[in-house]
């Protein structure tokens, strides 16, 4: 509901050309943005410790038709608005209002009863609310078990990853004067990386397991790094598997940090954690956007990779750590 009158709140910002208003349509979308990423933790509280991840990575799966059917929306969404009378650049939260909508609807009349209430994590009948958790303590709570805080790290790191390198290659490849034709191309070649592939990397967590998956994505995304630090001045032929490298190393991290995440924490405090790593995962994606352009206009893409790589391995560090001290670490 928030989302779509954010939405809303856009159009109108947009035909009155007020840019506060606008912003404010921004956070209330985003706002809805962030809740439905947090759809995956509703598959991890109904599967069982065997398919956690590969039902995680269903969830994220299907991701892939938006990111990848969205763009080519674009031009013919604009003419819709403007057969309404709108500014075409309204035409994307046209489809965002129905989108949204039409989601919020689902939501509320099918998904009975809550998924959390299924797994137990919530009590329908009681008759004292649960105290709302804040950010600080939930992080506490992560912080106190090895693995819980393995997972919460490697999804700030994959996300922190991600976006940086992401962000900044469309730029930088039209700074070597690469058409925006092949610029598109390598960044689709990114989105299949990070959805497409989303339930083989779950079937991979659940094969292997967690912290080995962790591990995976934390070398996937040197190996991206690497690659993307080698592009030099004609980055075409190594950006297009670094991307997608990059896209697969986020999908390994997110879907087996999500799962360690919920497995390692109380049921009675895994909403108040999943919140709070989500929250400090996209606080990562604003942060790292930041950094990055910051750091390329003053040091240059390789550099921006090569401290990519130095986190994803830092990341790989961690989990042999972490796991280390999870199997000594008393009953």
């Amino acid at each position: 509901g928030v989302a779509v009158l954010g939405a809303i709140t856009c159009v109108v910002a947009i035909q009155a050309s007020l840019l506060p208003l606008f912003l404010l349509g921004m956070i209330m979308v985003g706002v809805g943005s962030g809740t439905s990423n947090m759809s995956r933790y509703a598959a991890a509280d109904l599967a069982s410790d065997k398919t956690r991840s590969r039902d995680i990575g269903s969830v994220v799966f299907f991701a892939t038709f938006g990111a990848v059917l969205a763009p080519s929306l674009i031009g013919g969404l604009g003419t819709v608005a403007e057969s309404l009378g709108l500014d075409s650049n309204a035409g994307g939260f046209l489809l965002a209002i129905v989108l949204f909508g039409l989601s919020s609807l689902v939501i509320w009349f099918f998904m009975r009863p809550d998924p959390l209430v299924v797994s137990g994590g919530v009590d329908p009948n009681a008759t004292v609310k649960k105290r709302a958790v804040p950010f600080r303590e939930a992080v506490t709570i992560a912080w106190a078990h090895p693995l819980a805080r393995l997972a919460f790290v490697a999804l700030v790191i994959s996300q922190a990853v991600m976006v940086m390198v992401m962000a900044m290659t469309p730029l930088h490849m039209e700074d070597h004067g690469h058409s925006k034709g092949w610029i598109g191309a390598v960044i689709s070649a990114h989105t299949a990386g990070m959805f497409a592939f989303a339930p083989i990397a779950g079937r991979i967590s659940d094969g292997i397991g967690r912290v080995q998956t962790i591990v995976l994505a934390g070398f996937t995304l040197v190996g991206a790094t690497t690659l993307t630090a080698l592009a030099g001045e004609a980055p075409r032929g190594l950006l297009f598997p670094g991307l997608f490298l990059l896209g697969l190393g986020w999908s390994f991290g997110v879907v087996a940090g999500s799962a360690l995440l919920t497995e390692s924490v109380a049921e009675s405090d895994r909403v108040a954690v999943q919140g709070a790593a989500d929250l400090a995962t996209n606080a990562a994606s604003g942060i790292g956007a930041l950094t990055a352009g910051i750091v390329v206009s003053g040091a240059g893409y390789h550099i921006l990779s090569l401290m990519g790589m130095a986190a994803a391995g830092a990341l790989m560090a961690q989990s042999w750590f972490e796991n280390r001290l999870a199997s000594v670490r008393p009953a």
